[in-house]
């Protein structure tokens, strides 16, 4: 009788131990999604394998790292969700505060265009419309542009671009209406991924990335980079581009701020606009008048205006008419915005009023 006793428990034990095996088999495991580089691009996004649960929902898995800036691009109102991915076992290098940090073979870059209904509330939904992602490959960065079904499922690879309509409620409770949002052509990325002829990423600069956490505000993000072990090289202290969106802050600040955000990626030298001799950037230190200031444009005529920038008159300077044009060849960016940034123009207003 014992005997059966003792082999019943066995065999549940047994049984139990398989059970428990075959539930660990079907739960979903974050594993380090080490990707292929000689397999990239992939068709669909959800083949990189970035994200955990519901795609949409952008939750990053292993060896993805969120990150923010601290002066962004207008991009026709979207929101923007960021990320890293770095290869197992890799790290990214501190080469500067204002240059971008030097990134593994094998990074991808990743950012996801948004329209929140209404940014006040995000609650209320959202609709992804774009995931670019930025490769390093072997030898260079690669540009590749997804676009998502409308079902919020997936996103598929877009070579020759596209367009898509939107709308938002932004901060200040104002409805925009999008018309024709711009989807690049994997091209077109090129144009302001410039430095020395040599495609490159341009937001994740120290000076740019030296910001609060979000979900943290005791924590600096480029300490937090260090802290994952994901960084090497960051000094203790360094330069920050300010948030231009701070109405606390001086116009010149500000200012200053949004150019090197919104411009300063083709008006640096090695940027496309090199010729032009404009250099917006946040670090340039040169002349004034490669900064705009009574400067005649090398290669555009304006319509009754002289100079890039009237120091105490921007009704007057070349720099502002541009910014409020939408068509070409008038707008500035050229691309990348399919509407005027009303908030940007009045942040530039201000700047140029206060130019001595």
């Amino acid at each position: 009788m014992r005997k059966n006793i003792y082999v019943l428990v066995l065999l549940s034990l047994m049984l139990l131990g398989s059970s428990c095996n075959i539930e660990n088999e079907d739960d979903p495991i974050n594993e380090y999604g080490n990707i292929d580089l000689n397999k990239v691009p992939y068709n669909k996004l959800s083949d990189y394998s970035f994200f955990t649960g519901d795609m949409n929902e952008l939750n990053p898995g292993q060896g993805v790292y969120s990150y923010d800036l601290t002066a962004p691009l207008f991009s026709d109102y979207t929101a923007k969700e960021r990320f890293i991915y770095l290869p197992e076992g890799t790290n990214m290098e501190y080469q500067g505060d204002f240059n971008v940090l030097n990134f593994p073979i094998g990074t991808i870059i990743i950012k996801n265009f948004i329209y929140y209904m209404d940014v006040r509330d995000k609650s209320l939904g959202r609709t992804i419309i774009e995931t670019r992602l930025l490769v390093r490959k072997e030898t260079k960065w690669k540009p590749f542009l997804y676009k998502w079904n409308d079902e919020q499922t997936e996103a598929t690879r877009l070579i020759v671009g596209g367009t898509a309509t939107a709308s938002t409620i932004i901060e200040n409770g104002n409805l925009k209406e999008i018309t024709r949002y711009v989807l690049p052509r994997e091209l077109d990325c090129r144009t302001c991924h410039n430095l020395n002829q040599e495609m490159t990423p341009i937001g994740p600069k120290p000076a740019n990335l030296n910001r609060l956490m979000d979900d943290d505000l005791s924590l600096n993000q480029m300490d937090n980079f260090v802290e994952q072990g994901i960084l090497n090289g960051s000094p203790v202290s360094m330069s920050q581009i300010p948030d231009y969106s701070d109405s606390t802050l001086g116009p010149i600040i500000r200012g200053r701020a949004y150019l090197d955000a919104n411009c300063a990626f083709c008006h640096r030298q090695g940027g496309t606009a090199n010729a032009n001799g404009l250099y917006i950037n946040w670090d340039f230190e040169g002349e004034k008048i490669h900064t705009g200031i009574f400067k005649i444009p090398t290669n555009y005529n304006a319509p009754q205006l002289q100079y890039d920038i009237v120091p105490g008159n921007p009704d007057e300077s070349i720099l502002l008419y541009r910014m409020t044009q939408t068509e070409a060849p008038d707008v500035m960016p050229q691309i990348g915005r399919s509407i005027n940034h009303n908030e940007g123009i009045e942040i530039i207003r201000e700047y140029i009023y206060n130019i001595e």
